[in-house]
């Protein structure tokens, strides 16, 4: 009995360092997306900075989430702040991984919020909702 308890609290330990390890990767990896210059980012996009700040929205055909959830929340947040003053990029990461991978995608839907600059302002992976996507494009920058 003491065996399978010892046994347990060292698979807890390893599962508990498991997450750890991960959460701290994917942190460095959001911040050194957030460092970098912008620059590199347009172009793997394929596009430049025109005044207006940019949801980047990443998904793929088979992603359900992305269609049901995550599309209807873009169109509110594009409706809501305008075409004027947003540019909404819809990118398939099965279709350009290395797009994806400049970003640091590594689940769909994700988004990725820039700035008029063009600056990474937030990383959404998973789905975002139109109040949390509006309020990360209000800390933009003017």
């Amino acid at each position: 009995m003491l065996e399978r308890l010892v046994l347990l609290v060292a698979l807890a330990g390893l599962i508990f360092a498991v997450v750890v390890l991960v959460r701290a990767w994917a942190l460095a990896r959001r911040r050194r997306l957030l460092a970098q210059p912008s620059g590199r980012l347009w172009t793997s996009l394929g596009l430049e900075p025109d005044g207006r700040a940019t949801l980047v929205a990443f998904s793929t055909p088979s992603c359900a989430a992305c269609h049901t959830a995550q599309t209807p929340a873009l169109r509110l947040v594009e409706h809501e702040v305008g075409a004027a003053n947003l540019r909404v990029v819809s990118v398939d990461a099965a279709r350009e991984p290395t797009l994806a991978q400049a970003f640091g995608i590594l689940t769909v839907p994700s988004t990725v919020v820039l700035a008029s600059s063009g600056q990474v302002l937030a990383i959404n992976h998973g789905f975002a909702p139109s109040e949390k996507l509006t309020a990360q494009l209000q800390t933009a920058p003017a």
